[in-house]
């Protein structure tokens, strides 16, 4: 479950903090402003994703991940909404290849 939920904040953790709900995007919503969309959708092998799209139908994320059941896809990102609603920034480095002669 650790490596969905990472995999899941990894991949949509831009997209999905604006969904989330912070401050800015409650108050545009309550304005009447037009508010983004989380697809769930069922790919080719018959498993379920996300697609995170802003109010004019940008592509902003998705999942990776794979769920058996659309269902579980919701939970998925329930979860995830709850770990960004409270996340913060942190910047890492990519590692270094390794060298294959050693």
């Amino acid at each position: 479950m650790k490596k969905l939920v990472g995999g899941l904040i990894l991949t949509a953790a831009a997209a999905l903090f604006v969904v989330s709900g912070t401050p800015d995007t409650l108050a545009q919503v309550k304005k009447g402003a037009k508010a983004g969309t989380i697809e769930l959708v069922e790919s080719k092998d018959g498993k379920y994703r996300f697609t995170v799209r802003d109010a004019d139908g940008k592509y902003l994320g998705g999942s990776t991940v794979g769920h058996a059941t659309e269902k579980e896809t919701r939970e998925a990102v329930e979860e995830l909404k709850k770990v960004l609603a409270t996340a913060t920034y942190v910047s890492k480095k990519a590692e270094k290849a390794k060298d294959k002669d050693k």
